[in-house]
Formats: C-alpha cells, structure tokens, sequence
C-alpha cells in the first residue's frame, strides 16, 4: 500500500496516473473515477446511458480469459474496434439495447478498473460527456472520505511499456476536477492544476481532442466519429458505478 506524500495525504481530492495512481490513492479513498476518454470511458458512459451494462475486461478480446470471462457472466463480448459489431468505439455503441451486458475489454480504462475493484472503494467511470454527474456521484459516494482522479494515460507499446499520459485524460480528469472544486473544500495542488488546466481549454475542446495524438490515431482510421462523441461536454447525466465487477447506472 502506498500512502504518505504519494497518497496525497490530508488532501480531500487527489489526482494520480495510471495503475500506480490506483494503487497510491484507492487505499485512502472512499471513491475513485477512472479517465479514460478515447475511449473506454466514453463508451462506458453511452451504453449505461442506454440503459446497458459493461464488464470491464483487462485483456484483448481475442484472450481466451476474455472470452471465458464473457461466458461466465452471460455477456456478449465486445468486437475488435473498427470490426462490425459493439466494441470499443463509442460509436458503435449508440444503437446498444437496454439490458445489454457487454464484456468491454481495454488495455487502460477496463484494465485499471479491474485494478481499482480489488480496492473497499467506490468506483466511477468519468469521462468529459458525464463530468458533473459523475463528480456529484462520487462525492455522495465517498461519504466524507477523499476522493481520488485517475486519468489512465496510454502505454508505450499499448499494454506493456511506461506510461504515458494523454491529454484527452488530462482534460476529462481536469473537467471532473473543475466539478469537485465547487463540492469540496481542501483539493491537492495536483487537482486543482488539472481543474485550472480545464477551464483554461473549455472552449477548445474540440480541436484539441481531434489533434491529439489519440484523437489523430482514431481519425487515421476512420473513427473520427468517437472524437466529436467524445467532446461532448456534460451531455449526459449518467454516473456508471462498478458493482460486483460491473458497471451499471448510478
């Protein structure tokens, strides 16, 4: 367990990267939100918005634990992005029935919320369409505990390799912090940086998110589509929360 100066310690909204964030902040706090905007977290938001559920999965969809994984909870299991079918892509996601269980897997978001899950926490699945509502979920949720930020950043190499952080992250983990400024006192010079980050960049968030280097990599292969969805500041109001491994409307 790491605590102490890595933990942000005393501070009642902190904001760490990856799974070593996870590790650093989850201990302490009563909630976490995972930051995954292109693209976990963006279409965890748009199937819950549909009335949907998603199984986060740490593996590639052609893993067999993937798939024995998908089997055992009765869910379908999502497509490679850019094959037909749901996937990763947010896109394909928005004619997702009610009642769906889609196991989702994804080397970042799915896989640090797979992480988070081992943790007595309550966590979240932020991104920058539900910043509100997931900021006002998770600060009921924490119950006067803190509240901890993890954008997931990508990784050299995809799964293996360092971190290394995206600033689609930055920008939702910033839009949720602007959120939880306004909803506790006493945030971490860490949150509050990505909060000051945010409000500086509201206004260009389209464009930044599509010259990104994710954004850019997505529009190479024709999923631009996911960008604009994306961007869509506070368009929803769902808050997904992980229960018993599954994330589902809050």
């Amino acid at each position: 367990m790491n605590s102490g100066v890595f933990g942000q310690d005393g501070y009642a909204v902190r904001l760490e990267w990856g799974g070593e964030g996870v590790d650093a902040l989850a201990p302490e706090c009563g909630a976490v939100i995972i930051v995954d905007v292109l693209s976990f977290s963006t279409s965890v938001d748009i199937a819950v918005g549909r009335g949907a559920r998603v199984l986060p999965l740490p593996h590639r969809h052609t893993d067999p634990r993937a798939q024995r994984a998908a089997q055992a909870a009765g869910a379908v299991l999502a497509a490679a992005k850019g094959e037909p079918g749901w996937s990763l892509s947010p896109a394909s996601l928005l004619d997702l029935p009610a009642g769906a269980l889609l196991a989702l897997p994804s080397p970042n978001g799915a896989t640090l919320s797979a992480r988070a899950a081992g943790f007595a926490t309550a966590v979240f699945a932020g991104s920058l369409r539900n910043a509100d509502a997931v900021a006002k979920a998770a600060a009921d949720a924490a119950g006067g505990r803190p509240i901890g930020v993890i954008p997931a950043g990508e990784r050299w190499g995809v799964i293996e390799g360092p971190l290394r952080p995206g600033i689609e992250d930055y920008l939702g983990a910033g839009a949720i912090a602007a959120a939880l400024l306004d909803r506790c006192d006493h945030p971490s010079p860490e949150i509050c940086l990505a909060a000051y980050a945010f409000r500086s960049a509201a206004a260009e968030l389209d464009t930044l998110l599509a010259d990104s280097i994710s954004g850019r990599e997505l529009a190479e292969i024709d999923m631009a589509a996911d960008v604009r969805l994306a961007a869509e500041l506070n368009s929803s109001t769902v808050a997904p929360r992980l229960v018993d491994g599954i994330y589902s409307g809050w």
